[in-house]
């Protein structure tokens, strides 16, 4: 018989693959992500633990619910911490957990003009 066992072991201070919801979160401009992710379908805990970043697990249900309702790929919602990998490695492909540089849309498109949203819009 299989026993619920704690997760006593995991750190998440020490985990190098971690989930990183702030920039995908600025990019598309939600303002209180708490009451969109629930919103979603995923439990107010789980969210939580999400955003305050101490989640030890993501379950296949709430992965597939984050990439629909933001639009995104697995490798948009990770990133990696003190993770040293050869250059030719896949994860490098995932980008540095960095709580700089997250630039929401808004902030991006206060410096341009209105022609350049514009040619923006219209893919150019």
């Amino acid at each position: 018989m299989l026993r619920n066992k704690k997760r006593g072991s995991i750190n998440v201070p020490q985990c190098s693959i971690v989930l990183n919801l702030e920039p995908i979160l600025a990019a598309r401009n939600i303002k209180t992500p708490y009451a969109y992710l629930v919103q979603q379908g995923i439990n107010g805990n789980s969210v939580q633990k999400m955003l305050n970043g101490t989640s030890v697990q993501l379950n296949y249900d709430q992965l597939t619910k984050l990439c629909v309702s933001l639009n995104c790929t697995p490798n948009d919602l990770f990133a990696t911490r003190d993770l040293q990998l050869p250059t030719e490695h896949a994860l490098q492909s995932l980008k540095v957990l960095s709580k700089e540089n997250v630039l929401s849309i808004t902030d991006w498109l206060a410096g341009k003009t209105l022609e350049e949203i514009e040619e923006l819009m219209k893919g150019k």
